[in-house]
């Protein structure tokens, strides 16, 4: 969940002081003091927990009123108006407020304002904003490339403050750290202030403006088969009647053929021929029929306009949609439609790339953190942002937008478990394999340790090869 939606109770609290002429302060505390903060909390204030932080609205007091409310509670208190505007900068400001008063170095407050930074980007502006400003990977591969500078940073943070470093990091580095301390507090403080932080900032902005007006206006990217919209539509009705699906999938005689052909392969194995779409429908289900229909109406697309490179990409897809089906089913994750489309378009960012003429550095391995900046260099965005912008511009769902908005970065997402299970599917796909080292921090917490069980190494291998066999039967077609 987005740290706006999770404040956004108090949020809708402070409008109401805003409206009133009022003043309001946020007090944040470690959530290991919030039972001794939510006794010494009145009545009328609102409290919620945002990661490892309580967060209390404390109404119609200023800072040295709600600073003596909460005697002897290590705090960081902001007031609005005088310190922000909205609850997401009021809550930045007392966070970093209480990271101070702790006596942190200099460079912390550097570093935290990077990611205090990063993590507003996406509030700012048009609709367009979320898609240049939902990440920042060039910062995240500098903070990956200086593991030791790093680790010092870490050392010397609370346990409750880390997590704003770690979750943008791979779990392997993330976990050997705080083992790799070096450098010295002056050395750190230079070294952030030369890479240049708000310069390379901006010049990633102005690029990714420029990359979405190229973009905007390329009917045939953005364009679904109208036959594909009128399935999704019409298996969003449990109770539609196969006949009617069937009548809409008849209307495309390409669509048909290749249903029919797809079914009747030996990547479903059935016994009997099946001539009918109807007769696919009642067999396949709904759901099945869209994901079919929907691959189908995306490889149309893509004959048309990817490069020869797209075949390894297209595999590549069709792997993680059905790893992603799989692995979302274990995960439990809510939204069960959006899983195959979602594995099916991780990567779509990548195949518009080459064909617009940029080259991602590597576009047949495993995403690692430079890579991805490599392509936020060239562009603005990452190949994430830029599918989940043609996503939006094909009405998808919001959860398969925001799921590949997310798919590199899972703490961003609104909902993780189906940003993880394509996050964690990507890396299947790749390494044939589960190597939690790879993944980001936030995927390795949600699927350690109560999901690993039903995912042995031997599981996992054996569904990789499973699934790699009717990809190919599918493509051999």
């Amino acid at each position: 969940m987005e740290l706006k939606d999770i404040l956004a109770p108090l949020e809708i609290e402070l409008k109401k002081v805003s409206l009133l002429g009022g003043s309001m302060a946020v007090v944040v505390v470690p959530w290991d003091q919030g039972d001794m903060a939510m006794r010494a909390k009145r009545e009328t204030d609102t409290a919620l927990r945002c990661g490892d932080y309580l967060v209390i609205g404390v109404f119609g007091l200023g800072g040295d009123e709600a600073s003596s409310q909460f005697l002897s509670i290590p705090k960081g208190i902001a007031v609005f108006p005088k310190d922000g505007p909205d609850m997401q900068t009021l809550f930045f400001e007392a966070v970093e407020r209480f990271n101070l008063s702790k006596g942190s170095a200099p460079w912390v407050k550097s570093l935290w304002e990077g990611i205090k930074e990063s993590a507003s980007m996406d509030t700012e502006g048009d609709g367009e904003a979320k898609f240049m400003g939902s990440a920042f990977y060039q910062f995240y591969a500098f903070m990956a490339a200086h593991a030791p500078e790093m680790g010092r940073v870490v050392g010397q943070m609370s346990q409750a403050d880390r997590h704003w470093i770690e979750d943008l990091l791979p779990y392997g580095l993330v976990r050997d750290l705080p083992s790799r301390e070096g450098g010295r507090d002056e050395d750190i403080e230079r070294l952030m202030q030369e890479w240049g932080y708000q310069e390379r900032l901006e010049r990633k902005r102005d690029l990714g403006r420029g990359t979405l007006r190229k973009f905007r206006n390329i009917e045939h990217l953005f364009t679904l088969p109208s036959i594909s919209q009128e399935i999704i539509a019409l298996a969003e009705d449990d109770m539609v009647a196969a006949s009617r699906m069937a009548k809409v999938i008849e209307k495309d005689p390409v669509l048909t053929s290749r249903l029919l052909k797809v079914v009747n392969s030996a990547f479903y194995g059935f016994r009997r021929q099946i001539v009918s779409v109807e007769h696919a429908v009642v067999i396949l289900g709904n759901d099945e029929v869209v994901n079919l229909a929907f691959s189908i109406a995306v490889h149309q697309i893509m004959e048309k306009i990817a490069p020869k490179q797209a075949a390894l990409l297209w595999e590549h897809s069709l792997m993680v949609a059905h790893l992603t089906q799989w692995l979302g089913g274990i995960m439990g994750c809510s939204s069960t439609s959006a899983l195959y489309t979602l594995g099916l378009l991780h990567d779509f960012g990548k195949i518009i790339f080459l064909q617009r003429g940029y080259t991602p550095s590597d576009y047949v391995s495993l995403s690692s953190l430079e890579e991805l900046a490599h392509e936020e260099r060239e562009t603005g965005l990452s190949h994430a942002e830029m599918g989940a912008f043609v996503a939006e511009r094909w009405n998808l769902p919001e959860d398969i937008v925001d799921g590949l908005l997310g798919h590199h970065l899972p703490s961003k997402a609104k909902d993780i478990c189906l940003a993880v299970a394509v996050h964690a599917s990507d890396a299947i796909a790749h390494l044939g394999a589960l190597d939690l080292d790879r993944l980001n921090t936030v995927a390795v917490r949600h699927l350690v340790p109560d999901k690993m069980a039903q995912l042995s190494a031997e599981v996992v291998a054996k569904r990789h090869e499973y699934i790699k066999a009717r990809v190919h039967t599918l493509l051999d077609m």
